[in-house]
C-alpha cells in the first residue's frame, strides 16, 4: 500500500490518497503538539517546537511522523511508499521533520531545502530506534502447468525432425533441458524452446523436455512432457 496528501498550515489535510496517515490531535486540545527539539543535542535548556503530528499505520506496526509547522502558510506534500519511507515535494514554510516510533523515540529526521540549500537531507542519529518490522510480501504463485512437447511421433528412419515444448501455467524466466531414448539423437543445443532430433532405428522411444523456472513464487519447477515417438 502507498499513501500521499498535502498538509497546509498545521491541520488541513488536502488531496488524501489512501488511509495510512492520520493526522493526530493532543489529548489537552489544539491542532499541533509541543515537541523537544530532536536536532538539538546537549545544552543546559530545552526547547519545544509546535508540530503537526501524523499516525503512519501499516500492517507492520505504527510510527509517528512530525512536522514542523508553526506557521499558518506551512505547506507539504507527503508520499508514503507504505515501508515507512516518506518522500516531500513542495515544502513551504516547514523546514524540519521528524519520524518517531509510537512512543516518540526518534527514528530519523529531515531536513528541508529552507535550511538544507538542495534536496531534503535525511539525519539518522547515532542510537536511533528503528522502524517496525516490514516484511515483504510473498511473491505471486506462479505454475509451468502441462507441458506438452509436439512434433512428428513417426519419423522416418533417417530424418531429422523438430519439436517443440509449450506449457500451460504463468510462470516465466523458464529454461528447458531436451533428451530422447533409444532411436533418437539430439542434434545441436537441447536447452531451447525447440530441438533438432536426428533418427536412426526403429525402435519406439520418447523425447523428453525438462522445463525450469526461477521465479520465486513457482510451485510446480521443474516439470517434464513427453512424447512417445515410434520410427516409421
Amino acid at each position: 500500500m502507498s499513501d500521499s496528501l498535502v498538509l497546509t498550515g498545521v491541520k488541513d489535510v488536502r488531496k488524501h490518497t489512501g488511509t495510512e496517515m492520520l493526522r493526530l490531535n493532543p489529548k489537552g486540545g489544539g491542532d499541533t503538539f509541543s515537541l523537544k527539539r530532536w536536532w538539538v543535542t546537549g545544552g543546559i535548556s530545552t526547547c519545544y517546537e509546535p508540530c503537526t503530528v501524523f499516525n503512519v499505520t501499516t500492517g507492520a506496526g505504527t510510527v509517528k511522523l512530525a512536522l514542523a509547522t508553526k506557521a499558518e502558510g506551512s505547506r507539504v506534500r507527503i508520499d508514503h511508499d507504505g515501508s515507512f519511507n516518506f518522500s516531500f515535494f513542495g515544502a513551504g514554510e516547514i523546514s524540519r521533520a521528524c519520524l518517531f516510533t509510537d512512543t516518540f523515540e526518534v527514528i530519523e529526521h529531515y531536513v528541508f531545502p529552507s535550511i538544507s540549500g538542495g534536496k531534503v537531507m535525511t539525519v539518522t542519529p547515532a542510537g536511533g530506534a528503528s522502524r517496525p518490522n516490514v516484511t515483504p510480501p510473498a511473491p505471486p504463485a506462479t505454475t509451468i502447468g502441462t507441458v506438452t512437447v509436439t512434433g512428428d511421433a513417426a519419423p522416418a528412419d533417417g530424418s531429422t525432425e523438430t519439436y517443440s515444448v509449450s506449457n500451460s501455467g504463468d510462470a516465466g524466466n523458464l529454461t528447458y533441458k531436451w533428451s530422447v531414448t533409444d532411436s533418437g539423437t539430439v542434434n545441436g543445443g537441447d536447452t531451447g524452446s525447440s530441438v533438432d532430433i536426428d533418427w536412426s532405428g526403429t525402435v519406439t522411444s520418447e523425447v523428453l523436455c525438462i522445463v525450469y523456472s526461477t521465479d520465486a513464487g513457482v510451485t510446480d519447477s521443474p516439470a517434464t512432457g513427453t512424447l512417445t515417438v515410434t520410427a516409421a
